[in-house]
């Protein structure tokens, strides 16, 4: 692929992954939801989350970090991107709405937004797909090491299985490092599993 294309391929695929963010977290709207008693105004994210440039920083490294093992630069970048581009959906706090918050930090997203991409970017591209999941953990790695750095002993909180359930997972100390080891162990194994394949299909042709 040229570098052009490579570029246009790295633009599609953040748009996309940014709407389906914030499209995920428009679930915290509705007010028939099982969770709608847990909905509050957030505020305006430039107020309650502070972003600072170590933090946007943070998210790009750490989701490069984990997408390095791919072994394939426009993976490593495209890596970087997704980690932060999680953060779309606190999009939403700017219109100071009811919202359950931060509904995007959860597996099962992870595991949607990552069959999506697979389905529109080639149902062969599994890298592209273990780095759609493992952003989201890298995400939270890094969100867990910065709030342990700003208040030392604070722990991490996320609704990591909504919306089937907005009970909160707590993350402190160095969970922060067995996450991003996971997010680094999910990309480098379905690239070993992808060089594989794609070695045996070179084989049999």
């Amino acid at each position: 692929m040229k570098i052009s294309g490579q570029i246009k391929f790295f633009i599609k695929a953040c748009a996309i992954f940014s709407i389906l963010s914030f499209g995920f977290s428009l679930i915290g709207l509705v007010p028939v939801s099982p969770f709608s008693d847990d909905s509050y105004v957030v505020g305006s994210p430039l107020i309650v989350s502070n972003p600072t440039p170590e933090h946007i920083l943070g998210h790009v490294l750490f989701g490069m970090i984990a997408g390095a093992i791919s072994l394939s630069l426009k993976y490593v970048f495209m890596a970087g991107g997704f980690a932060l581009l999680v953060d779309a959906d606190h999009l939403l706090q700017f219109f100071n709405v009811e919202m359950i918050a931060r509904l995007v930090h959860s597996l099962p997203f992870a595991i949607i937004i990552a069959v999506i991409m697979l389905y529109i970017f080639g149902k062969k591209d599994y890298r592209l797909a273990a780095i759609s999941f493992s952003a989201i953990i890298s995400h939270i790695a890094y969100d867990v090491l910065f709030v342990g750095q700003i208040y030392p002993g604070s722990a991490g909180m996320f609704p990591l299985f909504s919306p089937f359930t907005l009970e909160i997972i707590k993350f402190q100390g160095l969970d922060w490092l067995y996450l991003e080891i996971l997010a680094i162990a999910i990309v480098g194994i379905i690239a070993i599993l992808d060089r594989k394949i794609s070695i045996k299909n070179h084989i049999e042709k």
